[in-house]
């Protein structure tokens, strides 16, 4: 089965496609390779390699870049979307692309489900809802993974963001009212191989289980690493960050674990594994 990825060599690329490469022919391309947002250039990969399956990691997901930058978050993370999901209806190709928790306002105080409202709060969030409806108004049997709070090789994720401050400063201020559900993003790839297995289409939420604030994160790391940092709880507002992130994003993942039989590891069990390696 011939895979073409998008957004090869970003975070979740660099952690997934080693194990999808041993299951699958890869063709992969990055931004400079393949802008998602041009119609023709995605034409010309579909002809050339004919795939079987699409993987769509591309977009913009810096959060508060995006406030500044709505036009360009529009155009990757919604329109270059739904024009690669219109190339994968017309040629025949199945589509799983990625999505984000940020689709929901975070006001509610249990697990999302995949047929929750959503309600994004920011500009992230709503051209990557956007990207959803589009996808599913030009492909309805296409695949979209949610997945939340990403961490791995190949990428600064709040982990290695977290211990260079507090390597610097000694002492550390992080928030301690948004709580989800840290994510290895190596994690993802035994799910998205089971969802082109079993030809799953649809949404699902995938992300470790478990959860934590961000405040609760950085204290699991500092233990973990045996750094004595001090570790400051503060608000949101204290923060004051461009944009308003989900107070509650923590996912219910029934519906993964019932469609595939993956039940999904504890975020502290996959934080001490990527930890291990020396991070």
């Amino acid at each position: 089965m011939k895979i073409l990825v998008s957004g090869g060599r970003g975070l979740l690329a660099t952690n997934i496609l080693p194990s999808l490469s041993g299951q699958f022919d890869l063709a992969v391309y990055d931004i400079d390779e393949w802008d998602i947002t041009s119609a023709s250039a995605g034409k010309k990969m579909m002809d050339l390699h004919r795939p079987d399956v699409v993987l769509n990691l591309a977009a913009i997901t810096d959060v508060d870049g995006c406030e500044d930058k709505a036009d360009l978050a529009q155009k990757v993370n919604a329109e270059g979307a739904g024009i690669v999901a219109g190339l994968c209806a017309a040629a025949g190709a199945r589509l799983i692309h990625i999505s984000t928790d940020y689709v929901f306002d975070g006001e509610k105080e249990s697990p999302w489900r995949e047929d929750d409202e959503p309600g994004p709060a920011s500009v992230y969030g709503r051209t990557k809802l956007a990207g959803e409806k589009m996808i599913f108004e030009r492909f309805a049997g296409a695949t979209v993974v949610r997945t939340q709070w990403l961490y791995g090789k190949g990428g600064t994720s709040f982990v290695e963001k977290i211990v260079k401050l507090a390597s610097e400063q000694g002492a550390v201020r992080v928030v301690n009212d948004q709580r989800g559900s840290p994510t290895y993003a190596k994690d993802l790839a035994a799910p998205i191989i089971a969802i082109i297995a079993g030809g799953l289409t649809g949404i699902y939420h995938v992300s470790n289980s478990g959860s934590c604030t961000w405040f609760e994160f950085a204290r699991a790391i500092f233990s973990i690493r045996k750094m004595d940092v001090e570790a400051i709880p503060i608000s949101s507002r204290e923060l004051a960050r461009k944009a308003k992130r989900p107070q509650y994003s923590v996912f219910d993942l029934a519906k993964l674990q019932r469609d595939t039989g993956i039940g999904m590891r504890h975020w502290m069990e996959a934080l001490r594994e990527y930890l291990a390696a020396g991070v």
